[in-house]
């Protein structure tokens, strides 16, 4: 088959037209952009414009270059030359795909197009957004060029203002901070004396000043001055940082504005963070065939934690107060970036040493980079815990064994969801394990259907009876303390009060329910309203049918009683009448006598005193200078600095405070630097204790009557 005739090479030229044409328009605007840069940013930052700026407009020219193709020739030719009779798409058809009549039409317009060369198709040239771009380029480039020069370093706001004539004026400043190599922070020069830095960064300040004064010092807040060194008209000073500070850069001469204040934050080096990935629990039981146990933590730093960790293993062996620990230590190399690394372990229990009825626990120890002196951390303990056996006893009678339950109740929700764990293993488990593990549940049903039993009053057996016919043998008692005659079928000992014996009176209901039967009308069975105690019931209800099916391995038909019996019971727990108070209050009697008598002998005084306060409040400093500055009058500033070194961490910013006082003690006369001021230390001061307000005296009607009961 024959190749259609190749088209794309008539719309080259266009191509090429098109990319000069845009680039025309973009390259005067680039150009204007870099001399901004280079007048405001230096020579680097124009070159980096620049080389972008052309990278981006010769990547846009050439993208919109693409709309110059074959089906775009078709449409140029069919619209300018009356020869080509509109059928030049069937020079993009293959001849031999084409009927006789189409090929004789594609010859004769392959004969036309013999002499085309594709320049008269490129579109023209845009003269007017040519025009428009450069003229702006060159407005822009001239306003740059004419702007006034400004020295490398100058800050918008020098901290003394130049007066021709005057002192010396600060021309530039510049702050070099060069962080600790262990946080992998880069060093940076900042055109201002405020910033922020971590703890043992190396600071660098250059000052200039014209004309170049005598002495420059940096005086700080506490009064510690250190001089700069002279570099022709440059003053340079080097000093650590070890904590946040307020200072002065200023010249030593006469004459000279007080310089500002300016604001270095120390950053410290926060310790590193665990966080335990694997187990999910601080405890966890070994399972059946467990060998290793796999331990997974990430650990994560500000500015990175060290490579290699230590993990500490204690073992315990033993029982009651003859226990033993046998520690050991061994090493983990993390893996993951510094700022977050993982460290794994997989120990082998056997070779621990940990036997039945004893606890492993491991603890991961991680230290950051910091230098010098590293700070460690230690993670929390992972205890695994191997069950000791339960065991039977030897008494010889069936069912009589009593197992070894928790000290505390499980929960209807817990019971639920160790229901629907159970039965998610049962594939799994042989049928006496599972019979076992169904069973124990069934008794913490039961312990949990007792316990909510006792606010009904239903009676709970705490021991079984003896599988003979051989009643216990009773002590024989003095005559003299024989118990009075009790209702047929009862003793003192059988678990329930009973009230002195008294005669009995015929047809009283209440004498004829203590003769032949007992009450549980008393205690917290009746401090239950009748609509709390039906829902009870019900619970009770479904905690029975719940238990039936898991003492007959039954969990799943169990799991629909036991929902049932926790959504009562969260019904039961949202009662408002469940408590209610069993005695009145015991008041004393009111002596009749003493009414409205007026005596108050045995009265305490009706004043409140005031609350002790100590005579040397730190509060009392920072309270009278928030009053003052209220007003328009002086304020004992050096008393507020003494009260923020001895207040310590209670002050949240103390760097901002000590400047608000700086301000004040510059600008008394500033309304809004008092107020920033007095905002600050209310802030700071204490919150005063809830006091006691007195009550109204009342009228004057109602003061003459209290006199007169006085």
């Amino acid at each position: 088959m024959t190749a259609p005739f190749d088209l794309a090479l008539l719309a080259a030229p266009a191509r090429r037209r098109g990319i000069a044409n845009d680039l025309a328009v973009a390259v005067p605007l680039v150009l204007a952009a870099a001399g901004l840069a280079w007048r405001w940013q230096g020579m680097a930052a124009a070159l980096a414009i620049l080389a972008f700026g052309v990278a981006l407009a010769a990547g846009l020219a050439v993208y919109r270059a693409r709309r110059f193709d074959a089906r775009w020739v078709v449409r140029r030719l069919d619209a300018g030359r009356a020869d080509m009779e509109d059928s030049t798409d069937l020079l993009l058809a293959a001849p031999d795909a084409l009927g006789p009549l189409q090929q004789l039409q594609r010859a004769r317009l392959l004969a036309r197009l013999a002499d085309e060369t594709g320049a008269a198709l490129a579109p023209a040239w845009s003269g007017r957004a040519i025009a428009a771009a450069w003229t702006a380029g060159l407005v822009i480039a001239a306003a740059a060029l004419l702007w006034p020069a400004a020295r490398s370093g100058e800050t918008a706001r020098p901290d003394v203002a130049a007066v021709p004539g005057g002192p010396p004026q600060l021309v530039a400043q510049q702050l070099r901070i060069v962080p600790p190599a262990y946080t992998g922070l880069p060093p940076r020069t900042i055109n201002g004396l405020d910033a922020r830095a971590p703890v043992g960064s190396r600071l660098s300040w250059s000052i200039e000043y014209r004309p170049a004064p005598g002495a420059v010092v940096l005086t700080l807040l506490n009064g510690e001055r250190l001089q700069l060194a002279r570099r022709g008209d440059t003053f340079t000073l080097t000093r650590g940082l070890d904590r946040s500070m307020l200072y002065r850069i200023g010249s030593g001469d006469r004459g000279a504005a007080l310089p500002l204040l300016h604001r270095i934050d120390a950053i410290r080096d926060t310790p590193p963070v665990i966080r335990v990935l694997d187990p999910e629990r601080t405890l966890t039981q070994k399972t059946s065939g467990q060998r290793r146990w796999t331990l997974n933590f990430e650990a994560s730093d500000d500015y990175g934690v060290a490579a290699v960790a230590r993990l500490r293993v204690i073992v315990t062996k033993g029982e009651g107060e003859n226990i033993s620990f046998q520690e050991r230590t061994t090493t983990l190399t993390g893996s993951g970036p510094a700022r977050k690394r993982r460290f794994s372990a997989s120990l082998d229990i056997a070779a621990l040493g940990l036997t039945v009825g004893n606890d492993l626990v491991a603890q991961l120890i991680v230290t950051d980079m910091r230098e010098p002196g590293p700070q460690a951390v230690r993670g929390p303990s992972l205890i695994l815990r191997w069950p000791p056996d339960q065991g039977v006893q030897g008494s010889g009678l069936d069912g009589m064994v009593k197992t070894v339950l928790p000290a505390y109740f499980r929960s209807q929700r817990q019971i639920i969801i160790d229901a629907e764990a159970l039965q998610r293993e049962r594939r799994r488990l042989p049928a006496d394990r599972f019979s076992q593990r169904s069973n124990a549940l069934g008794v913490d049903q039961s312990i949990l259907r007792q316990r909510y039993g006792r606010f009904l009053g239903d009676e709970v057996s705490e021991e079984p009876s003896l599988p003979t016919n051989d009643a216990p043998v009773a002590k024989p008692k003095p005559a003299a303390e024989a118990p009075a005659a009790l209702p047929s079928g009862h003793a003192l000992d059988d678990g329930h009060d009973h009230a002195p014996a008294k005669s009995a009176v015929f047809g009283n209901a209440s004498d004829v329910l203590a003769e032949f039967g007992h009450t549980h009308a008393e205690g917290d069975a009746n401090l239950i309203d009748p609509e709390t105690r039906t829902l009870l019931r019900q619970a009770l209800d479904a905690m029975f049918e719940s238990e039936r099916n898991l003492r007959q391995s039954a969990p799943d038909q169990a799991r629909p009683h036991a929902y049932v019996a926790l959504r009562l019971i969260k019904q039961v727990q949202e009662a408002t009448r469940i408590y209610l108070a069993r005695t009145g209050p015991d008041l004393p009697p009111i002596d009749p006598a003493r009414r409205l008598t007026g005596d108050r002998k045995t009265l305490g005084s009706p004043r409140l005193a005031p609350p002790p306060r100590e005579a040397g409040d730190i509060d009392a400093v920072p309270a009278a200078a928030w009053r003052a500055l209220a007003g328009s009058g002086d304020v004992q500033l050096g008393a507020l600095q003494r009260w923020i070194d001895r207040a310590g961490g209670r002050v949240g910013d103390p760097l901002a405070l000590a400047a608000a006082i700086d301000t004040v003690a510059r600008d008394p006369g500033c309304r809004a630097c008092r107020d920033r001021l007095r905002g600050l230390l209310w802030q700071a001061l204490a919150t005063p204790p809830a006091q006691v307000q007195r009550r109204a005296t009342g009228d004057a009607a109602g003061r003459r009557y209290l006199d007169a009961l006085r």
